[in-house]
């Protein structure tokens, strides 16, 4: 048996005696460590780090750059955009519907380099599965002469993301403004920016993580055994 378990047990044992607020704090406990396996908002990207990056110095001017994905859950609601740039910078964040070349949302970030950025969007905005999307950041350095853009040819994993929010290719173009759709694209797995979504997920989504159903399952299961020891004793005092 191991340092865990005879926690564990100990603080069943300690249950099992009938102390109240135990019993309310254990459920109290695992009900909350349920619902923050759960919370959001989810970073596709994790914002994972953009050391092994190089800046892309040209072109400069009104570069809008970002990725495409496709989105394979329902329930997801897009709260947040993100940007990790080269410097430090104000940039325009847009989410797009691909298919409408329709504007869904816009925020102002101001980046930090090499670092993770988010702001949050003035109201949710809902995704459909089965369709895709872009989250593109913008900037216009035709008076700095600054670039902010990130490439990596071959990133990490961590940058081409699957599951709910599936990474399709990198989308960009040059000297466009920040509410009109770019229309090149850069095969997988290049990352071009970089860009990210903040979203929560109310429907079926990914499989939490097992320690979470281990503490759930464990909370469920000290609290039938309170309740089964409390059922005894009042069985034997009546």
């Amino acid at each position: 048996m191991n340092v865990r378990e005879s926690v564990v047990n100990m603080r069943i044992a300690w249950l099992s005696r009938g102390n109240l607020r135990a019993k309310h704090f254990a459920v109290l406990c695992f009900g909350l460590v349920g619902s923050v396996a759960l919370a959001g908002p989810i970073n596709p990207i994790g914002q994972a780090s953009t050391s092994t990056f190089q800046v892309a110095t040209s072109p400069q001017g009104q570069t809008p750059r970002g990725w495409d994905f496709l989105v394979n859950s329902t329930g997801v609601t897009v709260t947040q955009l993100g940007v990790n740039a080269a410097t430090s910078i104000p940039i325009e964040l847009t989410l797009w519907d691909d298919a409408t070349q329709t504007e869904l949302a816009q925020v102002l970030v101001t980046s930090a380099a090499n670092s993770w950025a988010f702001a949050n969007l003035a109201s949710g905005v809902a995704l459909t599965a089965g369709k895709t999307y872009s989250v593109i950041g913008w900037a216009d350095t035709t008076t700095s002469g600054n670039p902010w853009v990130l490439f990596n040819g071959s990133p990490p994993a961590s940058f081409n993301p699957t599951g709910t929010i599936q990474y399709l290719d990198t989308r960009f173009a040059n000297g466009i403004g920040k509410d009109t759709f770019p229309t090149f694209r850069i095969a997988s797995p290049a990352q071009y920016g970089v860009t990210d979504i903040g979203y929560t997920l109310d429907g079926p989504g990914p499989t939490p993580e097992p320690a979470s159903f281990a503490l759930v399952g464990l909370g469920a299961a000290v609290l039938c055994l309170v309740r089964s020891r409390t059922r005894s004793k009042r069985q034997g005092a009546a």
